[in-house]
């Protein structure tokens, strides 16, 4: 029997109000005291809304950010959740710079396999849901409280830290390297 799958059809799709979503307050504290706490301040918003940035260096939708060069960059990207996300994760694969993504944990995507997972490069953080979900803000940088018999977004989240810049000592590649060596008793 043959089965009719829409195109743009993803296991992590949202309604068309959850399209333009913005960092949720209290994940974007955990991220910036995790980072802060590491000596690293954000440079770059990478998909961003002229009303709704969190740095003041930010890339809007019609600013292209996959066309700008984040060489040199501290860049926090949360692209939107749609069938381009992978093309996200390529960039950040690809760029000499810090990198910082709130994804979905769609650890079955092409785009996990090809950049994410086994990568020395690359820290993943897997995100615990809150009891009534995820609270997005809105495009216009706006919160609401999730009101009494309503969830946010319930679907697991993943911070997923690349780091590739030029001449940076990486202590968990020389761990990886020893664990290698050691595992083989060389």
């Amino acid at each position: 029997m043959k089965r009719n799958v829409a195109k743009n059809t993803l296991s992590f799709s949202c309604s068309k109000s959850m399209k333009f979503i913005r960092t949720p307050r209290k994940i974007w504290k955990h991220i910036n005291d995790e980072m802060s706490s590491m000596g690293v301040k954000f440079t770059l918003d990478a998909c961003a809304s002229d009303d709704n940035h969190l740095l003041p260096k930010y890339y809007t939708k019609e600013q292209d950010c996959l066309q700008q060069d984040w060489d040199g960059e501290v860049v926090y990207c949360h692209p939107m959740f749609d069938m381009h996300i992978g093309k996200f994760v390529q960039k950040a694969f690809e760029s000499p710079c810090l990198t910082l993504m709130l994804l979905p944990a769609s650890t079955h995507t092409r785009y996990f396999h090809r950049y994410i997972y086994k990568n020395i490069n690359c820290e993943i953080e897997f995100l615990e849901k809150p009891k009534r979900g995820f609270n997005f803000g809105h495009e216009d940088g706006t919160f609401e409280e999730i009101k009494a018999g309503r969830v946010g977004y319930i679907k697991p989240l993943m911070i997923v830290i690349f780091d590739n810049r030029k001449g940076i000592k990486h202590d968990r590649v020389e761990q990886k390297v020893e664990d290698i060596i050691k595992h083989l008793n060389l």
